[in-house]
């Protein structure tokens, strides 16, 4: 039993920095849009750059550079916001038992 408990907390961890980092760039979408627009060069400095300025890992900025533009959207916005919640409180229980 604890070796799930552990490996659904890692997860819960994992999904939350992916989450944390879409919520990021959602309340910074000009910076995104410019830097990617702007930017020459491949993926890999695409990644080092939203790395550096969004302060997010490796896996966090890829998740980001592969974020489909619905995700802007208000509706989607509040989605990714509660997912987000509702990943800390599951993380909270575990923590907490």
């Amino acid at each position: 039993m604890f070796g799930r408990v552990t490996d659904e907390r890692q997860n819960l961890l994992w999904r939350r920095e992916i989450l944390a980092a879409y919520m990021e760039v959602l309340d910074r979408p000009g910076e995104l849009f410019a830097m990617t627009t702007s930017l020459e060069g491949d993926t890999d400095r695409l990644r080092r750059v939203v790395q550096d300025t969004f302060a997010l890992s490796a896996v966090a900025a890829d998740a980001v550079i592969a974020m489909q533009i619905k995700r802007f959207t208000p509706n989607e916005r509040e989605k990714t916001r509660g997912e987000l919640a509702d990943v800390d409180l599951r993380i909270e229980r575990i923590d907490g038992s």
